[in-house]
């Protein structure tokens, strides 16, 4: 009787294990898309705080570009180490590759680190942010992918670029109606993770783009997704693209916008 007892007990604690392991199998589900409330709403959250500063009549401001953290919470620390360091910042834009799967797990890893900076901050989704049930995740926490938002006179355009994860062709005509509306401010800015030289752009869409960036005189075009810094005149046309390293490579961009034009440094930390 006593070693049924044993075993009855041994059985029991067996039961508890592989419930308890269910759990944890649940909680990291690459299918798993239950947003936490408190990680809901982020970008309305930011932006309020972005429009609140906003009041004051700015000569002259900077932000900060980040991109492509994917599961590299240490040098994402490091970045918002560096950045909190700095007081001249409106805000931050993390474009693109926010997680690396599209794992809820890796979303909230992001959200966690990103509510230590000081600046607000604002997302653009990027290919890798699709994997998985990615887009719900990021939609629940971020909003729709495709955004606008104005600062200082300046209108930004955050643009859903992906082609191969998401299984569509990006909305084009959004991004042209939202351009249309681009001669009543001082500079434009369009923010988007892959560029028109990445290899997800077929060369009739980046004919497509960057036509459209001629064609409404956007002041510069942002990305990552390449992990390398690249910033200039990339086509020859007077266009000017800029993107940023990755910051497993400890370097982002910093954006300065006064009287005198638009203006790009590379900050190595």
């Amino acid at each position: 009787m006593k070693i049924a007892n044993k075993i009855g007990m041994l059985i029991i604690l067996m039961g508890i294990g592989i419930i308890s392991g269910c759990e944890d199998y649940f909680e990291y589900s690459p299918y798993a898309a239950n947003v936490k409330s408190q990680h809901q709403g982020s970008h309305e959250n930011n932006l309020q705080n972005i429009i609140e500063a906003d009041t004051i009549e700015h000569k002259e401001y900077k932000f900060a570009v980040i991109a492509d953290s994917h599961y590299n919470y240490h040098e994402l620390n490091e970045a918002i180490m560096n950045i909190n360091g700095r007081n001249d910042l409106a805000f931050v834009i993390a474009n693109g590759d926010l997680a690396d799967h599209g794992y809820l797990k890796e979303y909230e890893l992001f959200h966690n680190n990103m509510d230590k900076l000081v600046p607000p901050y604002l997302t653009v989704i990027g290919n890798h942010d699709y994997k998985s049930n990615g887009i719900d995740v990021y939609k629940q926490m971020f909003g729709e992918p495709n955004k606008t938002f104005t600062f200082n006179n300046n209108l930004f355009i955050l643009f859903d670029d992906v082609f191969w994860e998401s299984n569509k062709t990006p909305d084009f005509d959004w991004l042209e109606d939202q351009l249309k509306t681009s001669s009543i401010y001082e500079h434009v800015f369009v923010v988007c993770h892959i560029p028109p030289y990445g290899e997800q752009f077929t060369e009739q869409f980046e004919e497509k783009y960057k036509n459209l960036m001629l064609q409404y005189s956007v002041d510069l075009s942002i990305h990552g997704h390449v992990h390398r810094y690249i910033y200039g005149d990339y086509y020859g046309d007077g266009m000017n693209y800029l993107s940023v390293e990755s910051i497993m490579d400890k370097e982002y961009g910093i954006i300065t916008v006064n009287e005198n034009g638009v203006f790009v440094e590379s900050i190595k930390y």
